[in-house]
């Protein structure tokens, strides 16, 4: 099977540079799309009004009208709300683009970069295909309610009676059970409640229905019937509801048909209608896929294709109730899902069969396998770590081992490149853990069994070990395959993986108890660094047990905003005035102790909490800025540094995120600094340079965090529009006594004054080390020597001070 890339979609561009417009254009037709360019805002209304696209990229400022006005116009048309709206700013967005969040979803700033350009408009088509689907998941939805209700409404009324003084046919008669099971099955779809009207057996008080009342006259309609009346209209069609179906209780898959994937099938004109569902469960779009029975019965495993069949014409031809077969289908990337489809069929007055609608659910993880990778699941490997067990116990002697790697980095992978890059890469290492673990010489040729267990979380079991140094030489050998970059799209990867293991022993009872301490053992090799692995010991799980309790606590307190802000000055060596300030996050803790970061940060990264906290700094920081500039009229702007985590900076929303906040609280850009450690920025240096521009064109400054302890990359200074750099204080702690130290912050020192960048000596703490950094020309510094963080209190009273001309330097 070959599979297309997506087609392109209509967009309605509306820029009169020249320069602006072939980056767009060009952007826009390497992906595929039809654009409609204009240079006039009422052309381009009357071109949106005409074709309504999906994708809107306007100019805020042209000669021939104003692009913010045209996408306010646009947003109030009911299509309008449907489309991606990307504006196309100045350098520094004006005072009226202050509505801009309530009409754009993004935001470009000149000057444009086309790769740039290509990674929002990418993101912008996502996101445009994603709100289509859902408008044709609701028509579908609309389409199928009015079907059934249609249904309904057939058998609400009575049937036409034959000429006066004769007896009713016996097709003829009342179908008494047919309306209750249309509502039954709609109830159970959630399109109508299935108390309504006269079958509302809760609200009558009426005793449910006995199956053996006469139900019997619907599904005897069909080929039996001795003198058929004249054909039924296709559109009130007689429906065939076996018993068993009509009464299936919720969690069969009848009722998750509508989620899973609906398709009908037009028997006269050979035409299938799939929905939405459907093709999203295979991979495909919604406007992908022609409505031919092909584009199912091509795609079947050919070992299933027939059986399929032969179930099909089963039913049509009367000889089963209804169909129901499971088979391998084939998606978008080539893997195989199982499937399992259940069918009924539509059939006119003369039993003929019309139409066939039905639903396919998926059941690959029921089968053992992800649908991914194609390695076993998570249930599939415990099931087989248990027999593995039990021949332990049984007295083999043999040992079993549970290698659990998670991969480092990938979450910042998935935010830089993309989830779909993200689970190609997933593909990729399953295929080199097969290749590695391949039976060759070595213990493990005993039995291994690779599976992936979720996310991008995979799993080892090892059978027939004799020590635990084997399980080690796996680990080992699995580490050194993955340090070949991966090649996924054109995109050069790089990846490795912290390994947890868990050896088994007469104390392991169940297996879930030995996955359980392999994955704990891999927690604490994340936490040891990257590429890292460590073999289980008892003490961990005690540990385990706290982080897990300090989790719980942690999402309570993100829910709870129960971190508070502190802060540091930034201080002129020279003469000891405040320059700056840095928040620093504390946690209040319900005990009342006053948490640090070092007790709670590395949790809060590796649950992803740390959005919520840096969601709440940012906030509280604006608020306090509001307050001091109001308050203080200080010569120079105060500038507020905020520590940005990895996870936060890699995401794609943290620009409009920042943006607004800044307006909420109505604070000027450069009063903000956001600190970024130099390992983030270089480990995804092209989408940093993005990242960073844009935040350029807010006036936010930027400071690189613990500059000197990670790539120290010279060339990326010249590139990135850093502000300052910071050094770390592991190097000023023994600036007056390690020459090496000494020549690294001079070094530093040095090459921030040439390029141009001030630079911040973190934790002073002495006298001599503030004397030795103003002798190699550095110019701020901060720590205890000067004061000690402080809430925004006491920080206001320092401020006060500084404003009367008080130094820091006088309290010593």
């Amino acid at each position: 099977m070959s599979s297309q890339a997506a087609p392109g979609l209509p967009v309605l561009l509306l820029e009169e540079n020249l320069h602006l417009r072939q980056i767009l254009v060009e952007a826009l037709r390497s992906r595929g799309h039809v654009i409609t360019v204009c240079e006039d805002v009422e052309i381009a209304w009357d071109a949106y009004q005409h074709e309504h696209h999906p994708i809107v990229i306007l100019a805020v400022q042209t000669k021939h009208g104003d692009g913010l006005q045209l996408g306010e116009r646009i947003r109030e048309l009911p299509e309008g709300q449907g489309s991606v709206i990307i504006l196309v700013a100045g350098h520094k967005p004006a005072e009226r683009l202050l509505p801009l969040l309530g009409v754009a979803d993004d935001c470009l700033t000149r000057p444009l970069k086309s790769d740039f350009v290509e990674m929002r408009i990418a993101a912008a088509e996502r996101l445009a295909r994603e709100r289509a689907e859902r408008k044709a998941s609701e028509a579908e939805r609309e389409r199928l309610k009015e079907k059934l209700e249609s249904l309904q409404a057939s058998a609400d009324g009575e049937p036409a009676a034959g000429p006066p003084g004769e007896p009713r046919a016996p097709w003829a008669q009342p179908a008494t059970g047919f309306r209750s099971r249309v509502r039954r099955i709609a109830a159970s779809l959630g399109i109508v409640g299935e108390g309504r009207g006269s079958d509302s057996h809760a609200a009558t008080g009426e005793a449910p229905r006995a199956q053996s009342e006469p139900d019997e006259a619907v599904e005897d309609l069909g080929p039996a019937l001795e003198e058929p009346p004249a054909p039924a209209p296709l559109d009130q069609p007689i429906m065939v509801i076996p018993e068993e179906l009509a009464g299936a209780p919720a969690s069969e898959p009848l009722e998750q048909g509508i989620t899973d994937g609906w398709w009908d099938w037009n028997l006269a004109a050979n035409a299938v209608n799939f929905s939405p569902q459907w093709k999203a469960m295979l991979g495909y779009r919604p406007q992908e896929l022609t409505g031919t029975p092909e584009e199912w019965f091509n795609r079947v495993h050919p070992e299933d294709r027939s059986q399929l069949k032969a179930a099909i014409d089963a039913h049509l031809e009367g000889r089963t109730p209804h169909i129901e077969n499971e088979h391998r289908i084939e998606r978008k990337d080539g893997s195989f899902a199982s499937m399992r489809c259940r069918a009924l069929a539509f059939r006119d007055s003369t039993g003929k069969p019309v139409r066939i609608t039905g639903s396919h659910t998926d059941i690959t993880e029921q089968r053992g396998f992800e649908a991914l990778t194609g390695l076993p699941n998570r249930a599939s490997l415990i099931e087989r770590l248990g027999r593995a067990l039990e021949r332990a116990r049984a007295g083999d002697g043999s040992l079993s081992a549970v290698l659990f790697m998670d991969l480092d980095r990938f979450k910042n992978i998935n935010y830089s490149l993309g989830h779909r890059i993200g689970d190609q890469l997933l593909k990729a290492v399953a295929g080199r853990l097969r290749l590695c673990l391949r039976a060759q010489d070595g213990p493990e040729r005993l039995g291994t069994t690779v599976a992936h267990v979720g996310g991008d979380e995979f799993a080892v079991l090892l059978e027939g070990i004799k020590e635990v140094n084997d399980a080690v030489r796996v680990a080992k050998r699995i580490q050194d395959e993955l340090q070949a970059p991966f090649d996924v799209e054109g995109h050069e990867v790089f990846t490795s993986t912290s390994i947890g293991i868990a050896v088994s022993s007469p104390e392991y009872d169940r297996p879930e108890d030995l996955m359980r301490d392999a994955d704990t053992a891999m927690f604490r090799a994340k936490a040891l660094g990257k590429a890292s692995y460590v073999v289980f010991d008892t003490g961990m799980h005690v540990r385990a047990v706290s982080l897990l309790k300090l989790e719980t606590e942690l999402r309570r307190a993100v829910q709870r905003e129960e971190f508070r802000v502190h802060y540091q000055p930034i201080v002129t060596l020279e003469d000891g005035r405040i320059a700056g300030l840095e928040a620093l996050v504390r946690w209040q803790h319900p005990d009342g102790e006053l948490l640090y970061p070092k007790d709670f940060l590395a949790v809060a990264e590796e649950t992803g909490l740390i959005i919520g906290i840096d969601r709440q700094v940012v906030r509280d920081v604006c608020k306090q800025l509001r307050s001091w500039t109001a308050q203080f009229r200080r010569a120079a702007p105060l500038t507020v540094s905020v520590n940005v985590s990895g996870v936060q900076f890699l995401r794609p929303d943290m620009i409009v995120e920042i943006d607004r906040t800044l307006r909420n609280y109505g604070v000027y850009g450069h009063s903000l600094k956001l600190e970024i450690t130099e390992s983030v920025i270089m480990e995804h240096a092209r989408y940093a340079a993005d990242m960073l521009q844009q935040l350029k064109a807010l006036d936010i400054k930027l400071s690189i965090d613990d500059f000197g302890t990670g790539y120290s990359s010279l060339s990326y200074l010249r590139r990135f529009d850093i502000d300052t750099l910071k050094v770390d204080f592991s190097f000023v702690s023994r600036i007056d006594t390690d020459e090496e130290s000494w020549e690294i912050i001079r070094t530093i020192v040095t090459l921030g004054n040439n390029l141009g960048k001030d630079v911040v000596a973190e934790g002073i703490e002495r006298g001599k080390q503030r004397e030795l950094l103003l002798a190699l020309r550095c110019k701020y510094g901060q720590g205890y020597f000067f004061s000690r963080p402080v809430d925004a209190e006491a920080a206001t009273a320092l401020l006060a001070a500084d404003m009367r001309g008080e130094s820091l330097l006088k309290i010593q």
